[in-house]
Formats: C-alpha cells, structure tokens, sequence
C-alpha cells in the first residue's frame, strides 16, 4: 500500500516486477532505468547475499503531476535470476500498489509462467491483498522469438483474460515501457480515488528517483485523467534508490527493511527501519559471529 509522507507532500507507491525465472524482470528494469534522465532517477541498487539479489530503484517524472496535492514517486524492485527462498518475493511484494508479470512467451516456458502466476495470487493473500485488486499487467517477455505466443493467447492459458497484456522483448526493449505504463497509469487510478488518512503512513519506505521512459497516452491530459510522461523524462542510464516495506502509526515500529548480508571477516549486516508517525530512520545492526567453543566434560 502507498506510502502518504506528508512531510515531503510526497506518495512513494512500489511497482514489483514479478515472474519466473529469466524471463526479462531484470533486463527490463535496466532498460527502462536506461532511457530516463538522471535528475528524475536514482540509482539502480542491489540488496541480498549472492543468492536472492534484489534489484530496485526510483523515479518521479513531474509530468504526472500531483495526486490530491501530493508528487508521487515510483518504486520499482524486482529479484534477480533464481530465486532460492520465497520468503524473499514475500518480502519484496509486500506493500506492493502494482505488479508486472513477467512471463516468458516462448513455447517452453509458459507452464512456469502459470505455476508463477499462482504463487503471486498466494503471496499477494498472505498479506491480506485480493488478487483482483491489485493492478497487474501482464509482460509477455521473448515475444519476438519464433513460436511465441501472443498476448492474447497467453492470458487465455494463464486464465488471466481481464489483465491487461502487452508484446514485449526485455532484449531490445519493445513493450517494456508500454507495460510500466500500463500499471503506472492504474495505480495512479486508483491513487486519485483514494483519501490519504490522516497522518497515515501505509505500504512501503522513502527511496531514490528514477522516471520511466514511458509515454502514458496523450489523449489521456484532461482533468482526473493520467497526465503523460514526456520525452523531456527520457534519457540514458543512471541508477536509483529504494527502500523497504512496512508501517504503522503512533507507537514507534521497528522492522526489517531487507535481507541481511553476510561479510567475508564474519559480520551479519541486517537493515533496519524504524518509524514513528511520519517520521523515519535507518539504520544497520551489525553483529559479529564466532563459533562457540565446545568442551567436552
């Protein structure tokens, strides 16, 4: 759930870039992190040890303007390659205003695509979301390989028939701003009929910037509608910043804020976020590990 800081006047909302293995989340990421412009960007981050690396960064393109008197700033995370623990995906899905689904549309791998889909649906209820409503766009990776199926055709064998699907090709970049679009354009829907509560922070943490080289449709400016992306928020590469989930108000709430990493000289390195009311911050707890000594009696 979208995070209201109203010191900032700013909604951090997180989009999370899910789906099975090597199907284009990370390619995609980097893509879209390529063609924006480093003053409405931040820098793209790794969190995790060597297996389960998560991947992130943040944007806030000015052209889509304010949502009931607050800028809105995107997250975008995704996991990088094999992803060993699902606690892991729990962890970065929480929170989560938006996903895009990542599914490899070539022949061979569009079983994993559906056992995928249905860990999401699980995920997304472990944390009390109900898959419908959440805005998911369906990525149909590798669709210029021969053999791929359409669109079309993948939402029918996903059973997926209402979620909006798009051609894509992480490779050369094709459909893959058309799809951050797409769920850029629903949260930011769904963000204008909502009423921020009083003194309210929900969902996930403040973060770096980054904005999408995406062009929300232009015959879309007209008032409630979603304001477009400019070419002026286009550029080359640069990286962005991002933060964990969480959040509650009034007592102080203490959490983790992301997989803690191990240091060669036997350190363990966990993130922490604490907030309270509007107010945030983080820090490392980091204690070191020695093997305890055992006698025999």
């Amino acid at each position: 759930m979208a995070l209201f800081n109203r010191t900032k006047r700013e909604i951090n909302a997180k989009i999370v870039y899910f789906g099975p293995s090597f199907a284009g989340k990370t390619t995609s990421l980097q893509f879209i992190h390529r063609k924006l412009k480093p003053d409405h960007r931040g820098a793209i981050k790794t969190m995790g040890g060597q297996k389960d690396r998560m991947l992130f960064f943040d944007f806030m393109p000015p052209e889509l303007g304010e949502v009931n008197g607050f800028r809105v700033r995107f997250h975008l995370y995704t996991v990088q390659g094999e992803v060993t623990s699902p606690s892991t995906w729990k962890t970065v899905l929480k929170g989560a205003d938006g996903v895009v689904f990542v599914a490899d549309a070539s022949g061979e791998r569009v079983s994993a695509a559906g056992e995928n889909l249905q860990r999401l649906r699980e995920y997304l209820q472990s944390y009390g979301q109900e898959f419908q409503d959440v805005p998911i766009v369906l990525q149909c990776s590798k669709s210029d390989l021969p053999g791929a199926l359409t669109p079309e055709e993948m939402a029918k064998h996903l059973d997926a028939a209402g979620m909006a699907a798009v051609r894509a090709s992480a490779k050369t970049g094709e459909g893959v701003l058309q799809a951050l679009s797409s769920v850029v354009k629903q949260v930011l829907k769904r963000l204008r009929e909502q009423e921020p509560e009083e003194e309210t922070l929900d969902g996930q943490e403040d973060a770096g910037t980054v904005a999408p080289s995406v062009s929300l449709d232009q015959t879309e400016e007209q008032e409630g509608a979603v304001p477009a992306v400019s070419a002026d928020t286009l550029a080359s590469p640069v990286a962005g910043a991002i933060a964990a989930p969480v959040g509650t108000v009034g007592e102080p709430d203490l959490a983790i804020a992301g997989p803690a990493e191990m240091t060669p000289d036997g350190r363990c390195c966990v993130p922490l976020a604490i907030r309270c009311g509007e107010r945030e911050r983080r820090y490392v707890l980091t204690v070191f590990l020695t093997a305890e000594d055992h006698h025999d009696n």
